[in-house]
């Protein structure tokens, strides 16, 4: 049974009696409330679809109570979890990574309840923040609290009010694990609860050289976000984990520190630093800073909500990307685009605003003077930090990643001395570990080895999570930080062909067709009408399409068939729309053909045809 602490709301109703007596005209009806005012400014494109603004599929979730000695005779390893949709099994629990990082050190994951493949198009949400959350949406805890009545778990949590939050407390009795990270408080066996980890999609186990994929698993990563404001998404997998008292401790100073500092500004949210880290510093092999990093520090950005989603969270809920946007606004000589991605050609289930293009030419508030572009092309992006400053290295394994980002594939950074040093493969030496890059480097030691909690090979977490910030609900943090950084080619067989600069990609200009002058454009009449693959009806038997023409090289005489404007991407359409494509032949049809050169739809010269950049002043 599920037991929950008595949170009583009080609604006072008033109701206005005019004089004695009763008036028989009829009540009138109660006003319609108007639709959350929507700021969606040029530079941000796209956004979800409306099926991707419901919970109708799949969400992947498991409680586990700790850890035991794995015995190498225990079939339990080899058994398949147990899934639940509607009183039903059914396919779709997928291998956590968890289980496997575990059990390389000897370990087997103990569950309360094993993964469960919960089909959400049969789940009512009810969430515990209605003032956050629009109907039907809800977060983490709300589909815990789901669960605990479906499965007759007893949970016990806590509200803070200081906090704006809940804690879950106890999980069948359970209250947490004790200490065993924090030197001054091992032995410790008082617990303080439990912590959450998401795997926000699906990575992709290799064929063995190959670019198929041979099956796909979940790799659960921490994060210290509340989990009554973690927004619940489709096809997630949700692990909820006995706590460490210390791991606890970590978030609550966090979030009292956004709550005294949102105080101090009188309820305003004011973020002490929005930082845009373009390129790391150029060092020598003893450490001798040649050029130093090409970082912008903007201070003390007042944030504004936009309502960009309003699909999930109520009106006024303020966001990273609240922020991003308030500065840009406030920023003239700041330029951002942001594009709306869905799922990715890599299965990534994004599902959130990223952002594509960032420019800064003028001086910053603390005085650097930066000329810099960045831009995203599926090779290169953003990888974002929200948080406090003392947390920025809070990940034991997070570090590789971030070796591997920021040396591997950058073409900027001077060549293999420069990323074996990045590295740490040279002697004296000590690699990446965002050294000559920020506040952040002053905290890289001052606690323990495993100071964040990082178990079992989570390569993200703490203030740096796979969670987009236009879903990442915020009061104040100390600082927002956006980086730049490359993520290798791991997408099909082709080299990457801007490498990570600023400079026009290798695209063919003469194979993009000018249709400004279609002699004989279609219109709405036409059977076909926006219908992209011209050959499903035509070809040069029955019409006066030429052999083996491409439906693209129509549109020079007929136009673009109505299809929607471009919103300036140079390149790789198919990082971002390969899986949501719809009647496009043969496009993408394969990773091993990456910008589809072997289609009727060239990557991009075919797209940046028919999908025209929407130009200035047009409706």
């Amino acid at each position: 049974m599920m037991k929950r602490n008595s949170i009583i709301a009080v609604l006072a109703l008033s109701f206005a009696l005019g004089g004695c007596g009763s008036d028989d005209s009829p009540t009138p009806e109660p006003p319609i409330p108007p639709e959350p005012p929507i700021v969606k400014p040029d530079y941000v494109f796209g956004g979800p679809t409306e099926d991707e603004q419901k919970l109708n599929k799949v969400i992947q979730f498991a409680i586990v109570k700790g850890f035991s000695p794995l015995d190498d005779s225990d079939e339990a390893k080899k058994s398949k979890a147990k899934s639940y949709s509607s009183g039903h099994e059914i396919e779709g629990v997928l291998e956590s990574k968890m289980v496997a990082d575990a059990a390389k050190l000897g370990l087997k994951v103990d569950y309360l309840l094993p993964p469960t493949a919960i089909n959400m198009s049969g789940v009512k949400i009810d969430s515990i923040r209605p003032d956050i959350f629009q109907d039907g949406r809800g977060s983490v805890m709300d589909l815990l609290l789901w669960a605990a009545k479906k499965y007759n778990l007893d949970i016990e949590y806590e509200k803070d009010e200081n906090l704006k939050t809940h804690f879950i407390t106890s999980i069948e009795g359970i209250t947490g694990l004790p200490e065993v990270v924090d030197q001054d408080n091992l032995g410790k066996t008082e617990g303080q609860g439990w912590k959450y980890l998401v795997g926000p999609s699906i990575w992709e186990h290799k064929k063995e050289g190959s670019y198929e994929t041979e099956s796909y698993y979940y790799k659960e990563e921490e994060i210290y976000f509340r989990m009554d404001h973690h927004p619940l998404k489709n096809e997630m997998s949700i692990v909820l984990v006995a706590a460490q008292p210390g791991e606890m401790d970590i978030r609550k100073k966090k979030y009292q520190k956004e709550m005294d500092r949102l105080a101090e500004n009188g309820g305003k949210v004011i973020i002490p630093e929005i930082v845009i880290d373009f390129k790391p510093a150029k060092t020598t092999e003893t450490g001798e800073i040649l050029i130093p990093n090409q970082r912008a520090v903007f201070k003390d950005i007042e944030v504004t909500p936009h309502n960009l989603r309003s699909d999930i969270y109520k009106e006024g809920t303020i966001t990273e990307l609240d922020a991003w946007l308030s500065l840009v606004e406030q920023r003239p000589d700041l330029k951002i685009d942001w594009s709306y991605w869905p799922r990715l050609s890599t299965n990534s289930n994004v599902q959130g605003y990223v952002a594509t293009a960032i420019s800064f030419n003028g001086r910053d508030d603390v005085g650097n003077i930066v000329n810099e572009r960045y831009t995203n092309n599926g090779s290169c992006g953003f990888v974002h930090h929200t948080g406090e400053w003392e947390n920025y290295m809070d990940s034991g394994a997070q570090n590789g990643l971030y070796q591997w980002v920021m040396c591997s594939a950058r073409t900027d950074m001077g060549g293999d001395e420069y990323r074996k040093a990045c590295y740490g493969q040279i002697p004296g030496i000590l690699g990446y570990r965002a050294r000559n890059y920020g506040e952040g480097e002053q905290f890289e030691n001052h606690n323990p080895k495993g100071r964040g909690y990082m178990k079992f090979g989570l390569p993200f977490g703490g203030n740096d999570p796979h969670l987009t910030g236009d879903a990442m609900i915020i009061y104040g943090p100390e600082y927002i930080n956006y980086i730049g950084a490359a993520f290798g080619n791991g997408y099909g067989n082709q080299e990457s062909t801007s490498g990570c600069d600023a400079e026009a990609p290798e695209i063919d200009p003469t194979r993009i067709k000018d249709i400004s002058q279609a002699r004989a454009p279609l219109t709405p009449s036409h059977f076909g009408w926006k219908i992209p693959d011209c050959t499903t009806c035509h070809n040069a038997a029955n019409s006066h399409v030429v052999q083996d023409m491409a439906p693209w090289e129509c549109a020079e005489c007929h136009g673009n068939n109505g299809a929607p404007d471009s919103h300036g991407e140079l390149l790789t359409c198919g990082f971002c729309h390969a899986k949501t494509l719809a009647k496009h032949g043969d496009a993408y049809s394969t990773k091993d053909d990456y910008y589809s050169e072997q289609t009727n739809f060239k990557e991009p010269e075919s797209c940046l045809t028919c999908h025209v950049e929407k130009q200035e002043g047009t409706q």
